[in-house]
């Protein structure tokens, strides 16, 4: 190290050599730029406190609210197998492949442990344990299990996502809450198919047609269901739902409750 260069070592820790005022720094040349200076790491957003969506993965115990009869685990085991997926997720694996694959709920497991969005005060009641850790939880936040009556609960709070619709359901007999309709399952889709073309045609009145012809409640509001959150509709029909275009109309989706036109409307601003 030169002599110089000492001194201006030197005189940064208080000149304690004795050493002349270091020389001004030469400006950098263009071909080197003075590097830019790291940005700040951004926070997370703090949580919505009104409304949240959720996956969920149940791990129940023989005796709890719900158990399938073939569970056998105590509630200690269940609470260590809650743990051991949740590590598994916190190490890389999808949520939803490890809720399809060993969620104990019989209804949000096949939907990747999909639960729903919910606002606050519409958070259903037999999930109530869970509510407010959910609601403390960021977007993509993974939770420490917890308890509820029908299980351990491992929870994601994922982001919320709205689609505004209005159908038109046509049921045939055996569908879900068609205990009075006499009409085949044939005949139900040559039906749907038929008014989805009428729908279709220039100059049509979509809810014209669904207060006409749906046979749900909808039908006294021109078909429209709202504006819902993922988890809120049957799986068939969201996942059309969330594919059309605003103003855009369906093809004839079959879900559990009949065969559906449905017409996304544009979201309200």
């Amino acid at each position: 190290m030169s002599h110089r260069t000492a001194c201006a070592l030197a005189f940064a820790l208080l000149t304690l050599l004795g050493c002349d005022e270091p020389e001004p720094a030469a400006a950098p040349s263009p071909e080197a730029p003075e590097p830019e200076a790291e940005a700040a790491p951004q926070e997370a957003p703090p949580p919505d406190p009104n409304e949240a969506c959720a996956r969920v993965i149940v791990v129940s115990w023989a005796g709890a609210v719900a158990a399938a009869d073939d569970v056998t685990r105590t509630e200690a085991e269940a609470r260590a197998r809650a743990d051991a997926l949740r590590t598994r997720i916190a190490d890389g694996e999808a949520f939803a492949d490890v809720a399809r694959a060993e969620s104990d709920a019989s209804a949000t497991g096949p939907r990747g442990g999909l639960m729903g969005t919910y606002a606050r005060a519409e958070w259903p009641e037999i999930h109530a344990p869970i509510r407010d850790p959910i609601f403390a939880l960021h977007e993509g936040e993974l939770g420490e299990p917890i308890r509820a009556p029908y299980g351990w609960v491992v929870a994601q709070r994922c982001p919320v996502e709205k689609v505004h619709t209005r159908h038109i359901l046509v049921r045939f007999e055996g569908a879900r809450n068609a205990d009075d309709v006499e009409r085949s399952r044939e005949e139900a889709q040559a039906l749907a198919t038929d008014l989805r073309g009428r729908a279709l045609e220039d100059g049509a009145d979509f809810a014209a047609l669904a207060r006409e012809h749906s046979e749900d409640a909808s039908a006294e509001r021109g078909g429209d269901v709202g504006s819902l959150g993922r988890g809120r509709l049957a799986p068939a029909y969201e996942e059309a739902a969330f594919a059309l275009a605003p103003n855009e109309v369906s093809e004839v989706v079959e879900t559990e409750f009949g065969f559906h036109v449905i017409q996304r409307l544009p979201d309200p601003r």
